[in-house]
């Protein structure tokens, strides 16, 4: 969850966003688009070099806006949401792709923004010909509640609602999307495939990076043992989201004292390096006995439960997956993406598990982007025909 903001902090740096007029786009009613900035091809190609990300070829200009459309929220009430929109400049797109990004605990940090997983998103897909879309998802960007941090249908909702406004955008093909994202946004990518695939809609191909599907068999428990340095922050964070997701009061998941200052945390914007000092070390700390107790198979707990109803990974997907992890990732465990797999292909779906090599958890993100394009260009090409 380490923030990276090196690609947007090159591009101001460096002058690189904005250049170029604003292309004419029009959305359907009650949709804003906001142009944010058009990428060269030379200037793209500079980002991602300093960035350090290798193997992905730019053929393209890019032109990005933010998105902002209608949603509800967990209780069907209407909010407004926000994302991603980029599309190559001068050539029709010939696919859509959907970025689902990885943990953030800044409102502002989201792709509608050009974050860091934003630009690289609008750079590596629509750079090489497609639509490109991200979800900033409930409770970020421009949505005010608190964000539902792994509330499966909540943030499938908020890719499938933007999903469903851009094609109604001219440039934007009407085509099954291929799902690629990072770590919270691996999650978000299969929880999105499920929704589609039972609602009779489909998908490309579904490429989750560093996912942690299991949420209460594998993560959880491999948080709770405070490996991760930033295990304290994710394990607050998600019982603040499922918390504010099922109405439960924080304070019956998290101590008072740690409830109290979650919130302090969490509602006000920090740094995650802020958020890491301020948290207790061993996550054992956070948390209430009975949770604790109900974690290590001894009675029962909400939030023990809501890990276990937004796991991710108890269906048959129609469409292929391929799920990238790092071998020295201690952020999600490797046996995720592993495990996941081996659970997918026993229910006969086409679904592998693709080792990156000894990478850490941010790292395995740089490694699998030209892969994921790579397998995209492959799935993209008897699509056509």
């Amino acid at each position: 969850m380490r923030r990276r903001t090196f690609l947007t902090g090159a591009a101001a740096g460096l002058g690189l966003a904005g250049c170029g007029r604003a292309p004419a786009l029009t959305g359907p009613d009650g949709v804003t688009l906001t142009f944010k900035g058009s990428y060269s091809p030379l200037k793209s190609r500079a980002l991602l070099t300093l960035a350090g990300v290798k193997g992905i070829t730019v053929r393209h200009a890019v032109d990005c806006w933010s998105v902002v459309y209608p949603g509800r929220d967990g209780q069907g009430r209407p909010v407004r949401l926000s994302g991603l929109l980029a599309l190559p400049r001068g050539v029709a797109a010939r696919g859509l792709v959907s970025w689902q990004h990885g943990t953030t605990t800044t409102r502002s940090d989201v792709p509608s923004n050009l974050s860091t997983e934003g630009l690289a998103a609008a750079i590596v897909f629509g750079a090489n010909g497609y639509a490109a879309v991200a979800a900033d998802y409930l409770g970020l960007g421009v949505s005010p509640l608190v964000h539902t941090y792994y509330a499966a249908d909540d943030t499938a909702a908020a890719v499938i609602g933007l999903l469903d406004v851009v094609k109604e955008i001219p440039g934007v093909p009407g085509a099954p999307p291929f799902l690629i994202g990072f770590s919270q946004g691996g999650h978000a990518s299969l929880a999105t495939q499920r929704a589609l695939e039972a609602a009779g809609r489909p998908v490309l191909g579904c490429a989750p990076v560093a996912a942690a599907p299991n949420l209460r068999t594998i993560s959880l428990p491999a948080a709770m043992t405070g490996q991760a340095v930033q295990a304290s922050l994710y394990l607050s964070y998600l019982a603040r989201g499922l918390a504010a997701r099922y109405a439960q009061p924080l304070d019956s998941a998290l101590t008072p004292e740690m409830a109290a200052l979650a919130r302090r945390l969490y509602d006000q914007p920090h740094k995650p390096d802020e958020i890491i000092a301020a948290l207790p070390k061993d996550p054992r700390r956070l948390f209430v006995p009975e949770f604790l107790a109900a974690l290590d198979g001894q009675g029962t707990h909400w939030l023990v439960d809501a890990a276990a109803a937004n796991e991710v990974s108890h269906f048959k997907p129609k469409a292929s997956v391929r799920l990238y992890y790092g071998s020295a990732d201690i952020d999600v465990t490797p046996k995720e993406s592993v495990t996941t797999a081996r659970m997918f292909a026993s229910a006969g779906a086409d679904a592998r598990a693709i080792d990156l090599g000894p990478v850490d958890h941010n790292a395995s993100a740089l490694k699998a982007g030209p892969l994921a394009l790579a397998w995209l260009e492959a799935l993209a090409e008897p699509a056509k025909g």
